[in-house]
């Protein structure tokens, strides 16, 4: 069995006084050693109240103690499965259902109050255990490390099952790939409960040694979120298109600040627009990569806009950990030791989708030079007449409009044509829907073949997504179609 199974193996050989971790709005530091020493004691407590190889649900906000309780769940070969803060009670009731933890670990007072009765809860500090003395344990690389529920952006939930080898490799691939080193300052601000956070900045920051800052979410950084990157000197944050959209309306001028630390910003989770990426770019001089991944592999590609003659539009080339290929058919295949371990109690879908190693995505791309373009959903494609209409294609171009803050483009069904196209907007600004309606068509006939201009344009206040900010297209084609 090798010496270094988990990532807490890691963070244990070279945790330092010297690198800390950083709440932003309470002001709390903690340096590394000190949070490795609080993983244990908690590692230890978790063992006394809970036994071993057990499911742990954990609802918590952005905070050390998050971080302190991942590294106690390795440390103790616990499966770790994180839930958003903001998770709504009813929402809750079938997840739990679904994953039969052994033990939830919350502060929330109504979850507490609402699910007591039927599982064992526990306040983190609770888990603190100054009596017991941390032993390490044997874990198999192979054992589950975590499982990360997806609602999924078709309304199917889905458990994802991550061993700790697949952990240990994708992140030392993140590291490098990124070229990420010991002195970075990186920010996290992203819901600990999802996986952005968790991947681009908690663990490469604890493998690599580097300071972490940390917030409790956008809403705390929306109007000062420059200004945050300055006075840390951030080298490194990641974002996702609804937070990039914001700070292009909001339009901040940082002509005065000093951001020569930043080397770049890593946009993912859902679709980035180009001509919002763009738009960003010559807003604020700032370089920001298209980041692309899924829940089962982790993220797989660097778009990394240091390099020399860099331009947006692609998602990059694949990182070290795994192969990428594109089938026949255009959609986009991935094969690495990333690749999830299983579906959680649905191993018939795992089998179908992960075929001779090769886990078939269910994405659209396309390969030129081995740079890798994300295209779209299969599943999202329009048939209309006959003919396949890929609605990222039209939502680009329709976002180039500066009364344009968001927008979908679903299948609207047609009793000729089998489906017609419908675009949602959600508006920047004040102007007449009648007036933007006609412009959004003047935008498309200059653009695109008649089939591929919208028949049907409806303004919304909100698009649907899951928590994790991605598009439920499902959701608007559901409320499209009535």
């Amino acid at each position: 069995m090798p010496h270094q199974v988990t990532l807490a193996d890691y963070f244990s050989e070279h945790a330092s006084s010297s690198r800390s971790v950083y709440e932003i709005e309470t002001k709390n530091k903690k340096n590394h050693k000190l949070i490795l020493e609080s993983s244990k004691k908690i590692a230890a407590g978790l063992e006394n109240n809970i036994g071993k190889n057990k499911m742990i649900t954990v609802i918590l906000p952005n905070s050390i103690k998050y971080i302190e309780l991942y590294l106690a769940t390795m440390l103790s070969g616990m499966i770790f499965n994180p839930l958003p803060y903001f998770v709504q009670i009813q929402e809750l009731e079938k997840i739990l259902a679904y994953v039969e933890p052994n033990v939830i670990i919350t502060d929330k007072s109504d979850i507490i109050s609402k699910f007591s009765r039927k599982y064992k809860i526990f306040n983190p500090d609770q888990l603190l255990s100054d009596d017991k003395i941390y032993k390490k344990n044997k874990i198999n690389p192979d054992q589950p490390a975590a499982l990360y529920y997806s609602s999924g952006t078709t309304g199917d939930p889905k458990g994802v099952i991550y061993s700790h080898k697949n952990m240990v490799s994708l992140i030392k691939s993140i590291i490098k790939g990124f070229k990420f080193k010991n002195t970075d300052r990186q920010l996290a601000f992203l819901p600990f409960g999802h996986t952005a956070s968790i991947n681009y900045n908690i663990l490469p920051s604890l493998l690599v040694g580097c300071d972490l800052f940390i917030s409790k979410g956008f809403e705390h950084l929306r109007k000062i979120f420059f200004d945050v990157l300055e006075k840390y000197k951030i080298t490194y944050t990641e974002i996702v298109p609804t937070v990039l959209f914001v700070l292009n309306k909001l339009k901040v001028d940082i002509s005065n600040m000093n951001l020569s630390s930043l080397q770049f910003i890593g946009c993912g989770s859902s679709t980035l627009p180009l001509s919002a990426q763009k738009e960003f770019i010559e807003l604020y001089g700032l370089r920001v990569g298209n980041l692309y991944g899924l829940s089962e592999t982790g993220p797989t590609h660097i778009d990394d806009p240091r390099e020399k003659d860099w331009t947006p539009g692609s998602i990059g080339f694949p990182l070290d950990v795994n192969k990428c290929r594109i089938k026949k058919n255009g959609e986009i295949l991935i094969k690495g030791d990333n690749v999830f371990t299983g579906y959680f109690k649905n191993e018939k879908l795992f089998k179908r989708i992960v075929v001779d190693g090769w886990f078939h995505t269910g994405d659209l791309g396309e390969c030129r030079n081995g740079r890798f373009y994300f295209t779209d959903r299969k599943k999202d494609i329009i048939i209309k007449g006959g003919i396949n209409i890929v609605p990222m294609e039209i939502e680009e171009v329709v976002h180039e409009h500066p009364k344009v803050l968001e927008c979908a483009v679903v299948g609207k069904t047609h009793e000729i044509y089998g489906e017609d196209v419908t675009i949602v907007v959600v508006k920047n600004g004040k102007i007449e829907n009648k007036k933007l309606a006609q412009e959004i068509k003047d935008l498309c006939q200059k653009r695109f073949s008649s089939y591929k201009i919208p028949t049907h344009i409806e303004f919304w206040k909100t698009i649907p997504k899951t928590p994790s900010k991605k598009l439920l297209r499902k959701k608007v084609r559901e409320i499209i179609n009535g």
